[in-house]
């Protein structure tokens, strides 16, 4: 396992106006530095990297190196460098910086870091993993931890170490991938959840391509809705959401098992549509995949419309694609509340007993040809 300690310097521009229509308001988003110290679980520092963490994709080595990335953030200022911080967190995540989407949210916990004096540490492969998610609960419980944030894409596959985070009086929430259960009696021991609602993500994703289908007079005669991660409950939520827009309109809905790896992801899209030409209209479920469907466009040299595609979750390419007609619209869950807010409601319930009586849903939130130029201005502040 490879370890790396961040001592770095990170900077939050202030946010706008949200466009409308947002969940939530954008705006008054704290511009602060951001000091980053080790504090690891017995581990040395082992490398330095660059301060912003959206720069991280082109300076980690690949997955098959780097196992996982340990992240540990704390505010300017607040301690002395040696001193114990108030709080430590920890957010144990199934994916990380080898995916953008990852990058925001990260940003988030970084600067709320920042903003409330403690430190939190981000645990998880740098790619898609549940496996070794149980592990790194208990590597956080063992190292004495204030506050716990957890995604949820398999909650049998860390019920045990949630558990025994709940017996150890760790405050639990849930963020990014809710909880299945929720609500009955096999729901795991936490707070809230922090995050969009999937299925209805979904929904406004095939509203959109239908509504795209009838501006431009055309049919839709088939459609597909390709998995990266198989077992993932947020991504099933996403493409039930899609079949239930679709199917009820009468266009039947294919499944495609495809991975994050953009290249044969292409592959495996064009050979699908080889074998079913009349298919015209496509939603993928993150950045990755909106890719491959990105490089199996620019292959075949198609138009804007000749397939009609929508995504979820953003990257520079996506807002490129949407400014330039490729795309219908992104869904945005919004990561950087996600990560921000989880830190914020741990310090705040570890200071002043503080919760909520429901969830937070931070989507889905549209970003279309109408708001995509506003939405892509806050990429370099690191925001989306």
């Amino acid at each position: 396992m490879i370890i790396w300690d961040m001592p770095a310097v990170g900077n939050l521009a202030g946010g706008g106006q949200a466009p409308a229509g947002s969940i939530l308001e954008d705006n008054g988003f704290l511009t602060c530095g951001v000091t980053r110290t080790s504090f690891g679980f017995g581990a040395s520092p082992a490398s330095c990297l660059p301060n912003q963490v959206d720069r991280m994709r082109s300076i980690i080595p690949t997955a098959a190196l780097v196992l996982c990335l340990h992240f540990w953030s704390s505010s300017a200022g607040a301690q002395e460098p040696d001193s114990a911080p108030t709080y430590r967190f920890a957010i144990v995540a199934h994916g990380g910086p080898g995916n953008p989407f990852w990058n925001v949210a990260i940003q988030g916990m970084e600067d709320a870091a920042a903003r409330y004096g403690v430190q939190v540490q981000w645990l998880s492969n740098s790619v898609y993993s549940i496996e070794e998610m149980a592990s790194f609960i208990d590597d956080a419980i063992a190292s004495d931890i204030d506050g716990l944030g957890i995604t949820c894409p398999d909650p049998e596959a860390i019920r045990e170490n949630v558990l025994r985070a709940d017996e150890a009086g760790i405050p639990v929430i849930v963020l990014n991938t809710a909880d299945p259960n929720s609500g009955t009696e096999r729901a795991l021991p936490s707070h809230f959840y922090v995050g969009a609602s999937e299925f209805k993500g979904g929904q406004s994703n095939g509203r959109a391509l239908l509504a795209a289908a009838a501006n431009a007079d055309v049919e839709i005669e088939r459609a597909v809705c390709p998995i990266q991660e198989l077992g993932h409950n947020g991504l099933e939520a996403r493409v039930a959401g899609f079949r239930d827009v679709l199917e009820t309109a009468g266009v039947e809905v294919d499944g495609l098992t495809i991975s994050n790896d953009v290249e044969e992801t292409a592959g495996l899209l064009a050979d699908y549509f080889l074998a079913h030409p009349e298919s015209n209209a496509i939603a993928t479920l993150g950045p990755l995949p909106a890719d491959a469907f990105y490089l199996y466009v620019d292959d075949l040299g198609l138009e804007p419309e000749e397939i009609l595609h929508a995504t979820h979750d953003t990257s520079p390419a996506i807002f490129e694609r949407i400014a330039d007609g490729f795309t219908v619209q992104a869904i945005d869950q919004q990561p950087y509340l996600q990560g921000y807010l989880t830190v914020a409601l741990l310090f705040l319930n570890r200071e002043f007993g503080l919760s909520l009586a429901s969830d937070i849903l931070t989507g889905p939130f549209v970003i279309d040809a109408d708001n995509v130029e506003q939405i892509a201005r806050l990429v370099d502040a690191g925001v989306r």
